[in-house]
């Protein structure tokens, strides 16, 4: 039976493809939470004699967008066991759809971190039948081993030497770290305030307003972890469970003005200790480049500690 696709409400595809079958980004409930940053909204199925894949695409303008507010989106899937001539079905499907409604599709996918036995014949498809308009560096941190009783050796270990001298340094300053209140607006307010003072300091953009740090910290299950020294803060961290065993920073940064005792050296180290805490097994750093560009000292920040890169391509379709 030739593979079909269909357009579905959200409430038909939320019971078809629960979070746990691709991402946060890729659920019903993270994508009705910000659909008023889109034009519309497409549910779509990819199925045969059965169900086999998922996509969830906003309309803006010219384009139909996987995601359109989020780090990556992608397709949803039943299992991880999809077949590659499977896959191709749906992405012709998919051009064809792209071609009727006039308007390309871009997929933006998650590193291949989020589905090892998956996530490269997704890429092989859409580079054979798609178009790649770039690929970001994204890191990721393996926690396997950072747990109370010796994290310190073993995150040390895994650093380049100028890091691990300024990590060793940064212990003896005696920062105090605490995970807040995710219910708290006030303890919301307290780390949003870090980061944003951090990206205008440093001149990154801050795409999420407070108010949608709010809206989405139940949903994503937030953490918010602040370091700080003497009653001031010094460093904070967002950090999003985005699938099961993945953490993921959205935002992390020390405040201005305390460069000289090193904190992100101290404070990156215990964010990934209390990640490996709360259960999750890899930490997604995120990306360190802008529309395929790198950031070179982003870059060496993230390897210098550990940090492994690997690519998060963005495609076109149709």
């Amino acid at each position: 039976m030739a593979m079909r696709i269909e357009r579905v409400d959200a409430q038909q595809f939320d019971r078809l493809f629960s979070r746990g079958c691709s991402h946060l980004f890729n659920s019903v409930a993270f994508t009705e939470l910000n659909r008023d940053k889109c034009d519309g909204l497409h549910y779509l199925t990819f199925g045969d004699t059965r169900l086999r894949l998922g996509l969830i695409l906003g309309e803006r303008g010219v384009r139909l967008l996987s995601p359109f507010s989020a780090p990556f989106g992608g397709f949803c899937y039943t299992n991880s066991r999809q077949l590659i001539e499977v896959i191709d079905e749906a992405v012709g499907l998919l051009a064809q759809y792209s071609r009727e409604a006039g308007k390309k599709v871009e997929l933006f996918l998650p590193p291949d971190i989020y589905a090892p036995g998956l996530m490269p014949k997704f890429n092989s498809s859409l580079l054979r039948n798609g178009k790649l308009m770039y690929a970001d560096v994204n890191y990721h941190y393996p926690l396997g081993g950072i747990n109370d009783a010796d994290w310190e050796e073993v995150v040390a270990g895994r650093m380049n030497s100028k890091s691990r001298m300024k990590f060793r340094k940064a212990l003896q300053t005696p920062f105090n770290i605490e995970v807040l209140d995710r219910n708290c607006e006030r303890d919301i307010e307290r780390v949003y305030g870090v980061i944003a003072s951090n990206r205008t300091h440093k001149g990154y953009p801050l795409r999420m307003s407070l108010d949608d740090v709010k809206r989405t910290a139940p949903v994503a299950q937030a953490e918010f972890i602040v370091m700080s020294l003497e009653g001031e803060d010094v460093a904070a961290a967002l950090v999003y469970r985005v699938s099961p065993g993945i953490m993921q920073v959205v935002y992390w940064g020390d405040a201005p003005g305390w460069e000289h005792l090193h904190p992100m050296h101290r404070f990156a180290p215990e964010v990934m200790r209390i990640c490996h805490g709360l259960g999750a097994e890899t930490l997604d750093i995120g990306p360190s480049s802008e529309e395929g560009v790198p950031s070179p000292g982003l870059c060496f920040f993230k390897e210098s500690i550990g940090c492994i890169p690997s690519l998060k391509p963005r495609f076109e379709v149709g």
